[in-house]
């Protein structure tokens, strides 16, 4: 296993993305304090979509596109003017089109180094009828995305407490990295759970057809051995940053664990990877990621790849 890239220590431009509701203002402080603590240039960007507007038995007004983007401007603007009032370098954009495509194509345009974006949380029929722009973003994005909820205006920065879920893959690497540039100025203070969940089935721990209830304990106890050395050997570049970094592997379902685990902790942040997948295979295997960004009880920052520019 290669070393984690050095930590970035420098964040230039970050983008947050808004459609102008409260759980977005949520997304646009945290990207505030963010671009304070870097010394960030600080990029507002607001898609508007008309898709599912307009039914045959209602007509569009002409002029409805334009009236929708000087809305959207003013108020842009004026949370652009609260945003100035905390750092120096504020710029705003509204783009139409299908606001997740808007946020990743203004990102790469920007070279952008994080992205932010508010999610409302939605669950049950609701999520799987409208899915979630945030989820979108994390599936498409070239650069790290930290996607923020409801209920996460009352949580306060700076990070000190963060969760690395891991499954040892080079963007879990990314993330564990990238999550170190948002902890506290001070990294003593802060503390780094480095979590990998795995599953071993239920068939090889009891007695039949697989073998014995003994030979299968054993199974699991290799498997946590072997799980714990990997992340003793992940964790090593981590701890050089001078974080404290503890090491837990659990077996369970990746999501739950996850989510579980970091309210249990009470961590101020979940970072891991991403595979970005879309099309069929996205149907399919669908994303942790995804899962634990509708679930979790705090931000959560998901890393797809190597950064392109």
């Amino acid at each position: 296993m290669t070393d984690p890239e050095p930590t970035p220590s420098h964040l230039r431009t970050v983008v947050a993305a808004t459609d102008l509701s409260e759980t977005a203002k949520i997304g646009i402080q945290w990207a505030t304090e963010i671009a304070r603590d870097h010394s960030s240039r600080l990029h507002l960007i607001h898609g508007i979509s008309l898709s599912g507007l307009a039914m045959d038995y209602v007509s569009i007004q002409a002029d409805l596109h334009e009236k929708l983007r000087q809305a959207a401007e003013e108020k842009l603007a004026e949370l652009a003017e609260e945003a100035r009032t905390r750092i120096d370098e504020v710029d705003w954009a509204v783009e139409i089109g299908e606001p997740s495509g808007v946020i990743t194509r203004t990102a790469d345009k920007l070279c952008a180094d994080l992205i932010v974006v508010g999610t409302r949380g939605l669950r049950g029929l609701d999520h799987l009828l409208l899915g979630s722009t945030a989820e979108r973003v994390v599936q498409r994005a070239n650069c790290p995305v930290l996607t923020v909820h409801p209920q996460d205006a009352d949580r306060e920065r700076p990070v000190r407490r963060i969760l690395v879920a891991t499954d040892l893959s080079e963007e879990s690497k990314r993330a564990a990295t990238w999550s170190l540039s948002l902890l506290a100025e001070t990294p003593e203070e802060s503390e780094v759970f480095l979590l990998h969940s795995y599953h071993v089935p239920y068939e090889f721990g009891v007695e039949g057809a697989y073998g014995s209830a003994a030979a299968g304990l054993q199974l699991w106890k290799n498997v946590d051995i072997d799980v714990r050395a990997r992340l003793d050997k992940f964790a090593e570049p981590l701890r050089r940053n001078g974080v404290e970094v503890n090491i837990l592997a659990i077996e369970g379902y990746p999501p739950e664990v996850i989510v579980d685990q970091a309210e249990t902790l009470k961590v101020d942040l979940i970072a891991m990877g991403t595979h970005g997948r879309t099309g069929l295979s996205h149907v399919l295997l669908g994303s942790t990621a995804e899962r634990v960004v509708q679930r979790a009880a705090c931000p959560v920052l998901t890393v797809r790849r190597e950064p392109a520019c």
